[in-house]
């Protein structure tokens, strides 16, 4: 489960030009949830990701993941969190172009030491959730968008994390596309897993359970 109470993100902190992105942000998602959060840009969308996903710190307030509060690791313990609780996709796909589809989604595994067997396995494992077995070893860059799209899933997967963080996942995709990996997520949620969506778009927004949106650093809804 993800709390997060109080909390307060002001870039340039107490310096001239400080700008403050959240302002007392309250938030609970429990475990098996699929929760969209919407707004405009610049509303605070990736700010509250980047927390979510520890990939940014914050001054004021908790944050809380499965019991452990996450201000108060250091580097190293935080980097380790992020390896094994958070899967994150992106909307550019984030792979490495030269790599094989295999290679990419077991870059996870990696840094969290798994052996070589193991981790060939897992990947393999990953992929056939999102029906990309047969692709295993292709290029990535010999692939479509929406493939692409489901390797970035397979390698957020991979390491079996709490939850899965997605940010407009389908923002480069067509709509036929995009309704693809929607219902691939919800499938992924229907297993368990708690799926969080950052979106501005509402058809995407309405295919999950539950929507939060944010305005001016503030959740309005």
């Amino acid at each position: 489960m993800i709390q997060i109470k109080s909390l307060t993100k002001t870039y340039n902190y107490k310096k001239s030009n400080a700008f403050t992105a959240l302002k007392d942000i309250f938030l609970t998602v429990e475990d098996g949830e699929m929760l969209a959060i919407i707004g405009k840009s610049g509303a605070g969308k990736s700010t509250l990701l980047h927390i979510i996903g520890c990939i940014d710190t914050f001054e004021k307030g908790e944050y809380t993941i499965d019991d452990i509060k996450v201000h108060k690791l250091s580097d190293r313990k935080l980097a380790k969190i992020r390896n094994e609780k958070v899967g994150i996709v992106m909307q550019d796909f984030a792979l490495v172009e030269e790599y094989t589809v295999l290679e990419n989604v077991k870059i996870p595994l990696y840094f969290a030491r798994k052996k070589r067997g193991g981790s060939n396995k897992l990947a393999l494992d990953a992929l056939e959730k999102v029906g990309m077995k047969e692709l295993a070893k292709n290029p990535v860059n010999k692939l479509s968008g929406g493939q692409k799209q489901r390797v970035a899933i397979a390698r957020a997967i991979v390491n079996d994390p709490s939850f899965i963080l997605a940010d407009e996942p389908t923002g480069a995709l067509d709509t036929k596309t995009s309704a693809e990996i929607m219902e691939l997520f919800k499938s992924l949620n229907a297993e368990g897993k708690t799926v969080i969506i950052i979106t501005h778009d509402p058809t995407v927004a309405e295919r999950c359970k539950r929507q939060i949106e944010i305005s001016d650093g503030k959740i309005i809804v």
